[in-house]
């Protein structure tokens, strides 16, 4: 490989870092208002989200982690859309700890999806990647929805 040839493989790989970034949110906090709230509530995102699989879906998985957790190219497999976001999370083992279940039915403390929406330093950087992050009461809805057995 001559040395121009080095330099330009280089900066596609710098390019492709930023683009990757800017492409998964990274900061932008798209689906969530200022205070790191989601954007609309309920089941129906103009209602309050609530404690259920389908409200934190409507108001936290599809407008906000989706901006990364989709498709072929999801981070560690895990694609938060509507159509796999469930089966990919209830009692599956984190790729990154897999002493964790990603989301363990009744134990909210013990599962990896709290750990980093909370930003424990054992799991890596803490999501949405980026930020700005979940408020603390949307993040106790989510709690909640686990320690009630996290029922479809």
């Amino acid at each position: 490989m001559t040395r121009t040839t080095r330099g330009w493989a280089a900066l596609a790989a710098v390019v492709t870092a930023t683009l990757v970034v800017v492409g998964c949110g990274g900061g932008s906090g798209e689906g969530l208002d200022s205070n790191g709230r989601p954007l609309g509530e309920g089941n129906d995102p103009s209602g309050p989200m609530t404690a259920s699989f389908s409200s934190i879906q409507s108001h936290v998985f599809t407008p906000v982690c989706t901006g990364c957790h989709a498709g072929a190219a999801a981070p560690q497999g895990l694609r938060l859309d509507a159509t796999n976001s469930y089966a990919l999370l209830v009692g599956v083992a984190s790729s990154e700890v897999p002493g964790l279940k990603r989301v363990a039915p009744g134990d909210a403390d013990n599962s990896y999806l709290i750990h980093k929406l909370e930003g424990h330093q054992a799991v890596g950087a803490r999501m949405p990647f980026g930020g700005p992050y979940l408020d603390a009461a949307s993040i106790n809805l989510i709690r909640q929805w686990i320690n009630n057995g996290a029922q479809k």
